[in-house]
């Protein structure tokens, strides 16, 4: 038998043992390079791959029934090798089938339309030495969309910009592209459809809207975890819309292997493109944040009240430009002129309302279900590492930002001595400033307050 005629007969096998779902998404786009002898009774076939990301999803799954396959219709013990690439004979390997063979992007064609934020730009993202990675990942799926970073996952703490660079994206495609569909949901969104179609009865409808579009931008997907048949509806349209090389831009506030609760086939979908993560803003980006945002409003604000700002506020761009607006209304009776010492009064009011607004057992339980632990745990004598390190992060909470005596803080915690809270928040303060994770735990704890 010749490569064509080998191919033919192991598609038909394989079309005959694995699912209508998988085959046309796994093993239909592969095809055989060549098939050569490396011995008396052995054979090596290469087949080629679509994607690297393809090859190691095959090779996973099904490279055991493929080479069973081949050594039936061959009669010679096999091996198997991959390339990644196309092969100029496919049309004649695999005839297209109109049920399953999507149009490329280039080839797609819609009504030129998105729900874009115009304001969520590349023009207006400022960036810095913790999002610049993210920024530059992003431009390159804005320039070969479907192919360069596909999919592509943004990963951060709450406020740190990642739906800005999302739908940035979504605007610079449109712009090469303005006849090309564009849609921006959030994973919340894509799960209430669902469940309103499967209501109405209209889920044909529904399979039809999120797979059309040429680009989809999905935020917040850790949203969708712990939701069998939204992941099981989301994961046939991941696939859709990747086979046909459609570009996918996700965001979570956590890398895929820290999403529970989520299933292993959507999560190593997720990590087979580019994940980029983004850090909580430096001093200099804070400053030229507020620098463009007071550009925006026209503001003339001194140089040194911007600093002061950006050294008061140090989580993330959302509670950055909260206190730029909070600052502008405390100016107001004042004739709308911002100095240093509005400022300062600004923020220590802010520090005083949040104190008597925050109770301390709300931070101890906050922290506890951020490390997946019960607050009895962290006021308890357990002494694990892990446990440990969920103790000193609310510990520092309580003594940084409520202003607890160290004395309390240790009493909070099973009567412990006053010592063990100074230990943990020198400890977690010295974590800050070298380690940006801790920086964002942190930040994500307190913004749950």
């Amino acid at each position: 038998m010749d490569i064509i005629s080998t191919w033919k007969a192991v598609l038909g096998e394989l079309e005959l043992s694995i699912s209508p779902v998988y085959f046309p998404t796994w093993i239909k786009p592969l095809s055989i390079a060549s098939l050569e002898r490396i011995g008396e009774d052995q054979q090596l076939v290469t087949i080629i791959c679509p994607s690297s990301y393809h090859q190691s999803m095959v090779a996973q799954r099904y490279q055991g029934q493929i080479l069973r396959s081949l050594e039936r219709v061959c009669g010679i013990n096999t091996e198997i090798a991959y390339i990644i690439g196309k092969d100029p004979t496919i049309s004649v390997i695999q005839q297209p089938s109109p049920l399953f063979d999507e149009p490329k992007p280039h080839e797609r064609r819609g009504d030129g339309s998105h729900n874009l934020n115009p304001r969520l730009t590349f023009e207006t993202y400022v960036v810095g030495g913790s999002n610049n990675f993210a920024y530059a990942a992003a431009q390159g799926a804005a320039k070969s969309p479907g192919t360069r970073h596909n999919p592509l996952f943004i990963y951060g703490g709450v406020g740190l910009g990642k739906t800005h660079l999302m739908q940035a994206i979504g605007h610079a495609i449109y712009k090469d592209h303005p006849d090309w569909n564009i849609m921006y949901i959030s994973a919340e969104t894509f799960g209430s459809d669902l469940i309103a179609s499967l209501q109405n009865k209209k889920t044909a409808a529904f399979k039809k809207k999120y797979r059309a579009p040429n680009v989809l931008l999905i935020d917040d997907i850790q949203f969708i975890a712990g939701k069998e048949y939204t992941q099981e509806e989301f994961f046939h349209t991941f696939n859709d819309l990747y086979m046909s090389e459609r570009q996918i831009v996700l965001t979570s506030d956590r890398p895929p292997q820290e999403i529970q609760k989520i299933e292993e086939r959507l999560s190593s979908r997720f990590m087979g493109g580019l994940m980029v993560d983004i850090q909580s803003p430096d001093f200099e980006t804070r400053v030229a944040i507020l620098a463009q945002k007071c550009d925006t409003l026209k503001l003339n604000i001194p140089t040194e009240a911007i600093s002061l700002i950006a050294e008061r506020t140090t989580t993330n761009i959302r509670e950055l430009e909260g206190a730029l607006q909070g600052i502008l209304t405390k100016a107001l009776p004042s004739g709308g002129e911002i100095t240093s010492d509005i400022v300062r009064e600004y923020f220590g009011a802010e520090k005083e309302r949040r104190s008597s607004r925050i109770r301390p057992n709300s931070v101890i339980n906050k922290t506890a279900q951020y490390f997946s632990f019960k607050p009895a745990e962290l006021t308890g004598p357990s002494r694990k590492a892990p446990l440990i390190a969920a103790r000193h992060t609310a510990m520092y909470i309580l003594y940084n930002d409520l202003e607890i005596p160290y004395e309390q803080v240790g009493r909070l915690f099973g009567g412990r001595d006053h010592t063990t809270a100074i230990h943990a928040v020198e400890k977690i303060t010295e974590r800050i400033k070298k380690d940006p994770a801790m920086a964002k735990i942190i930040a994500d704890i307190k913004h749950d307050l």
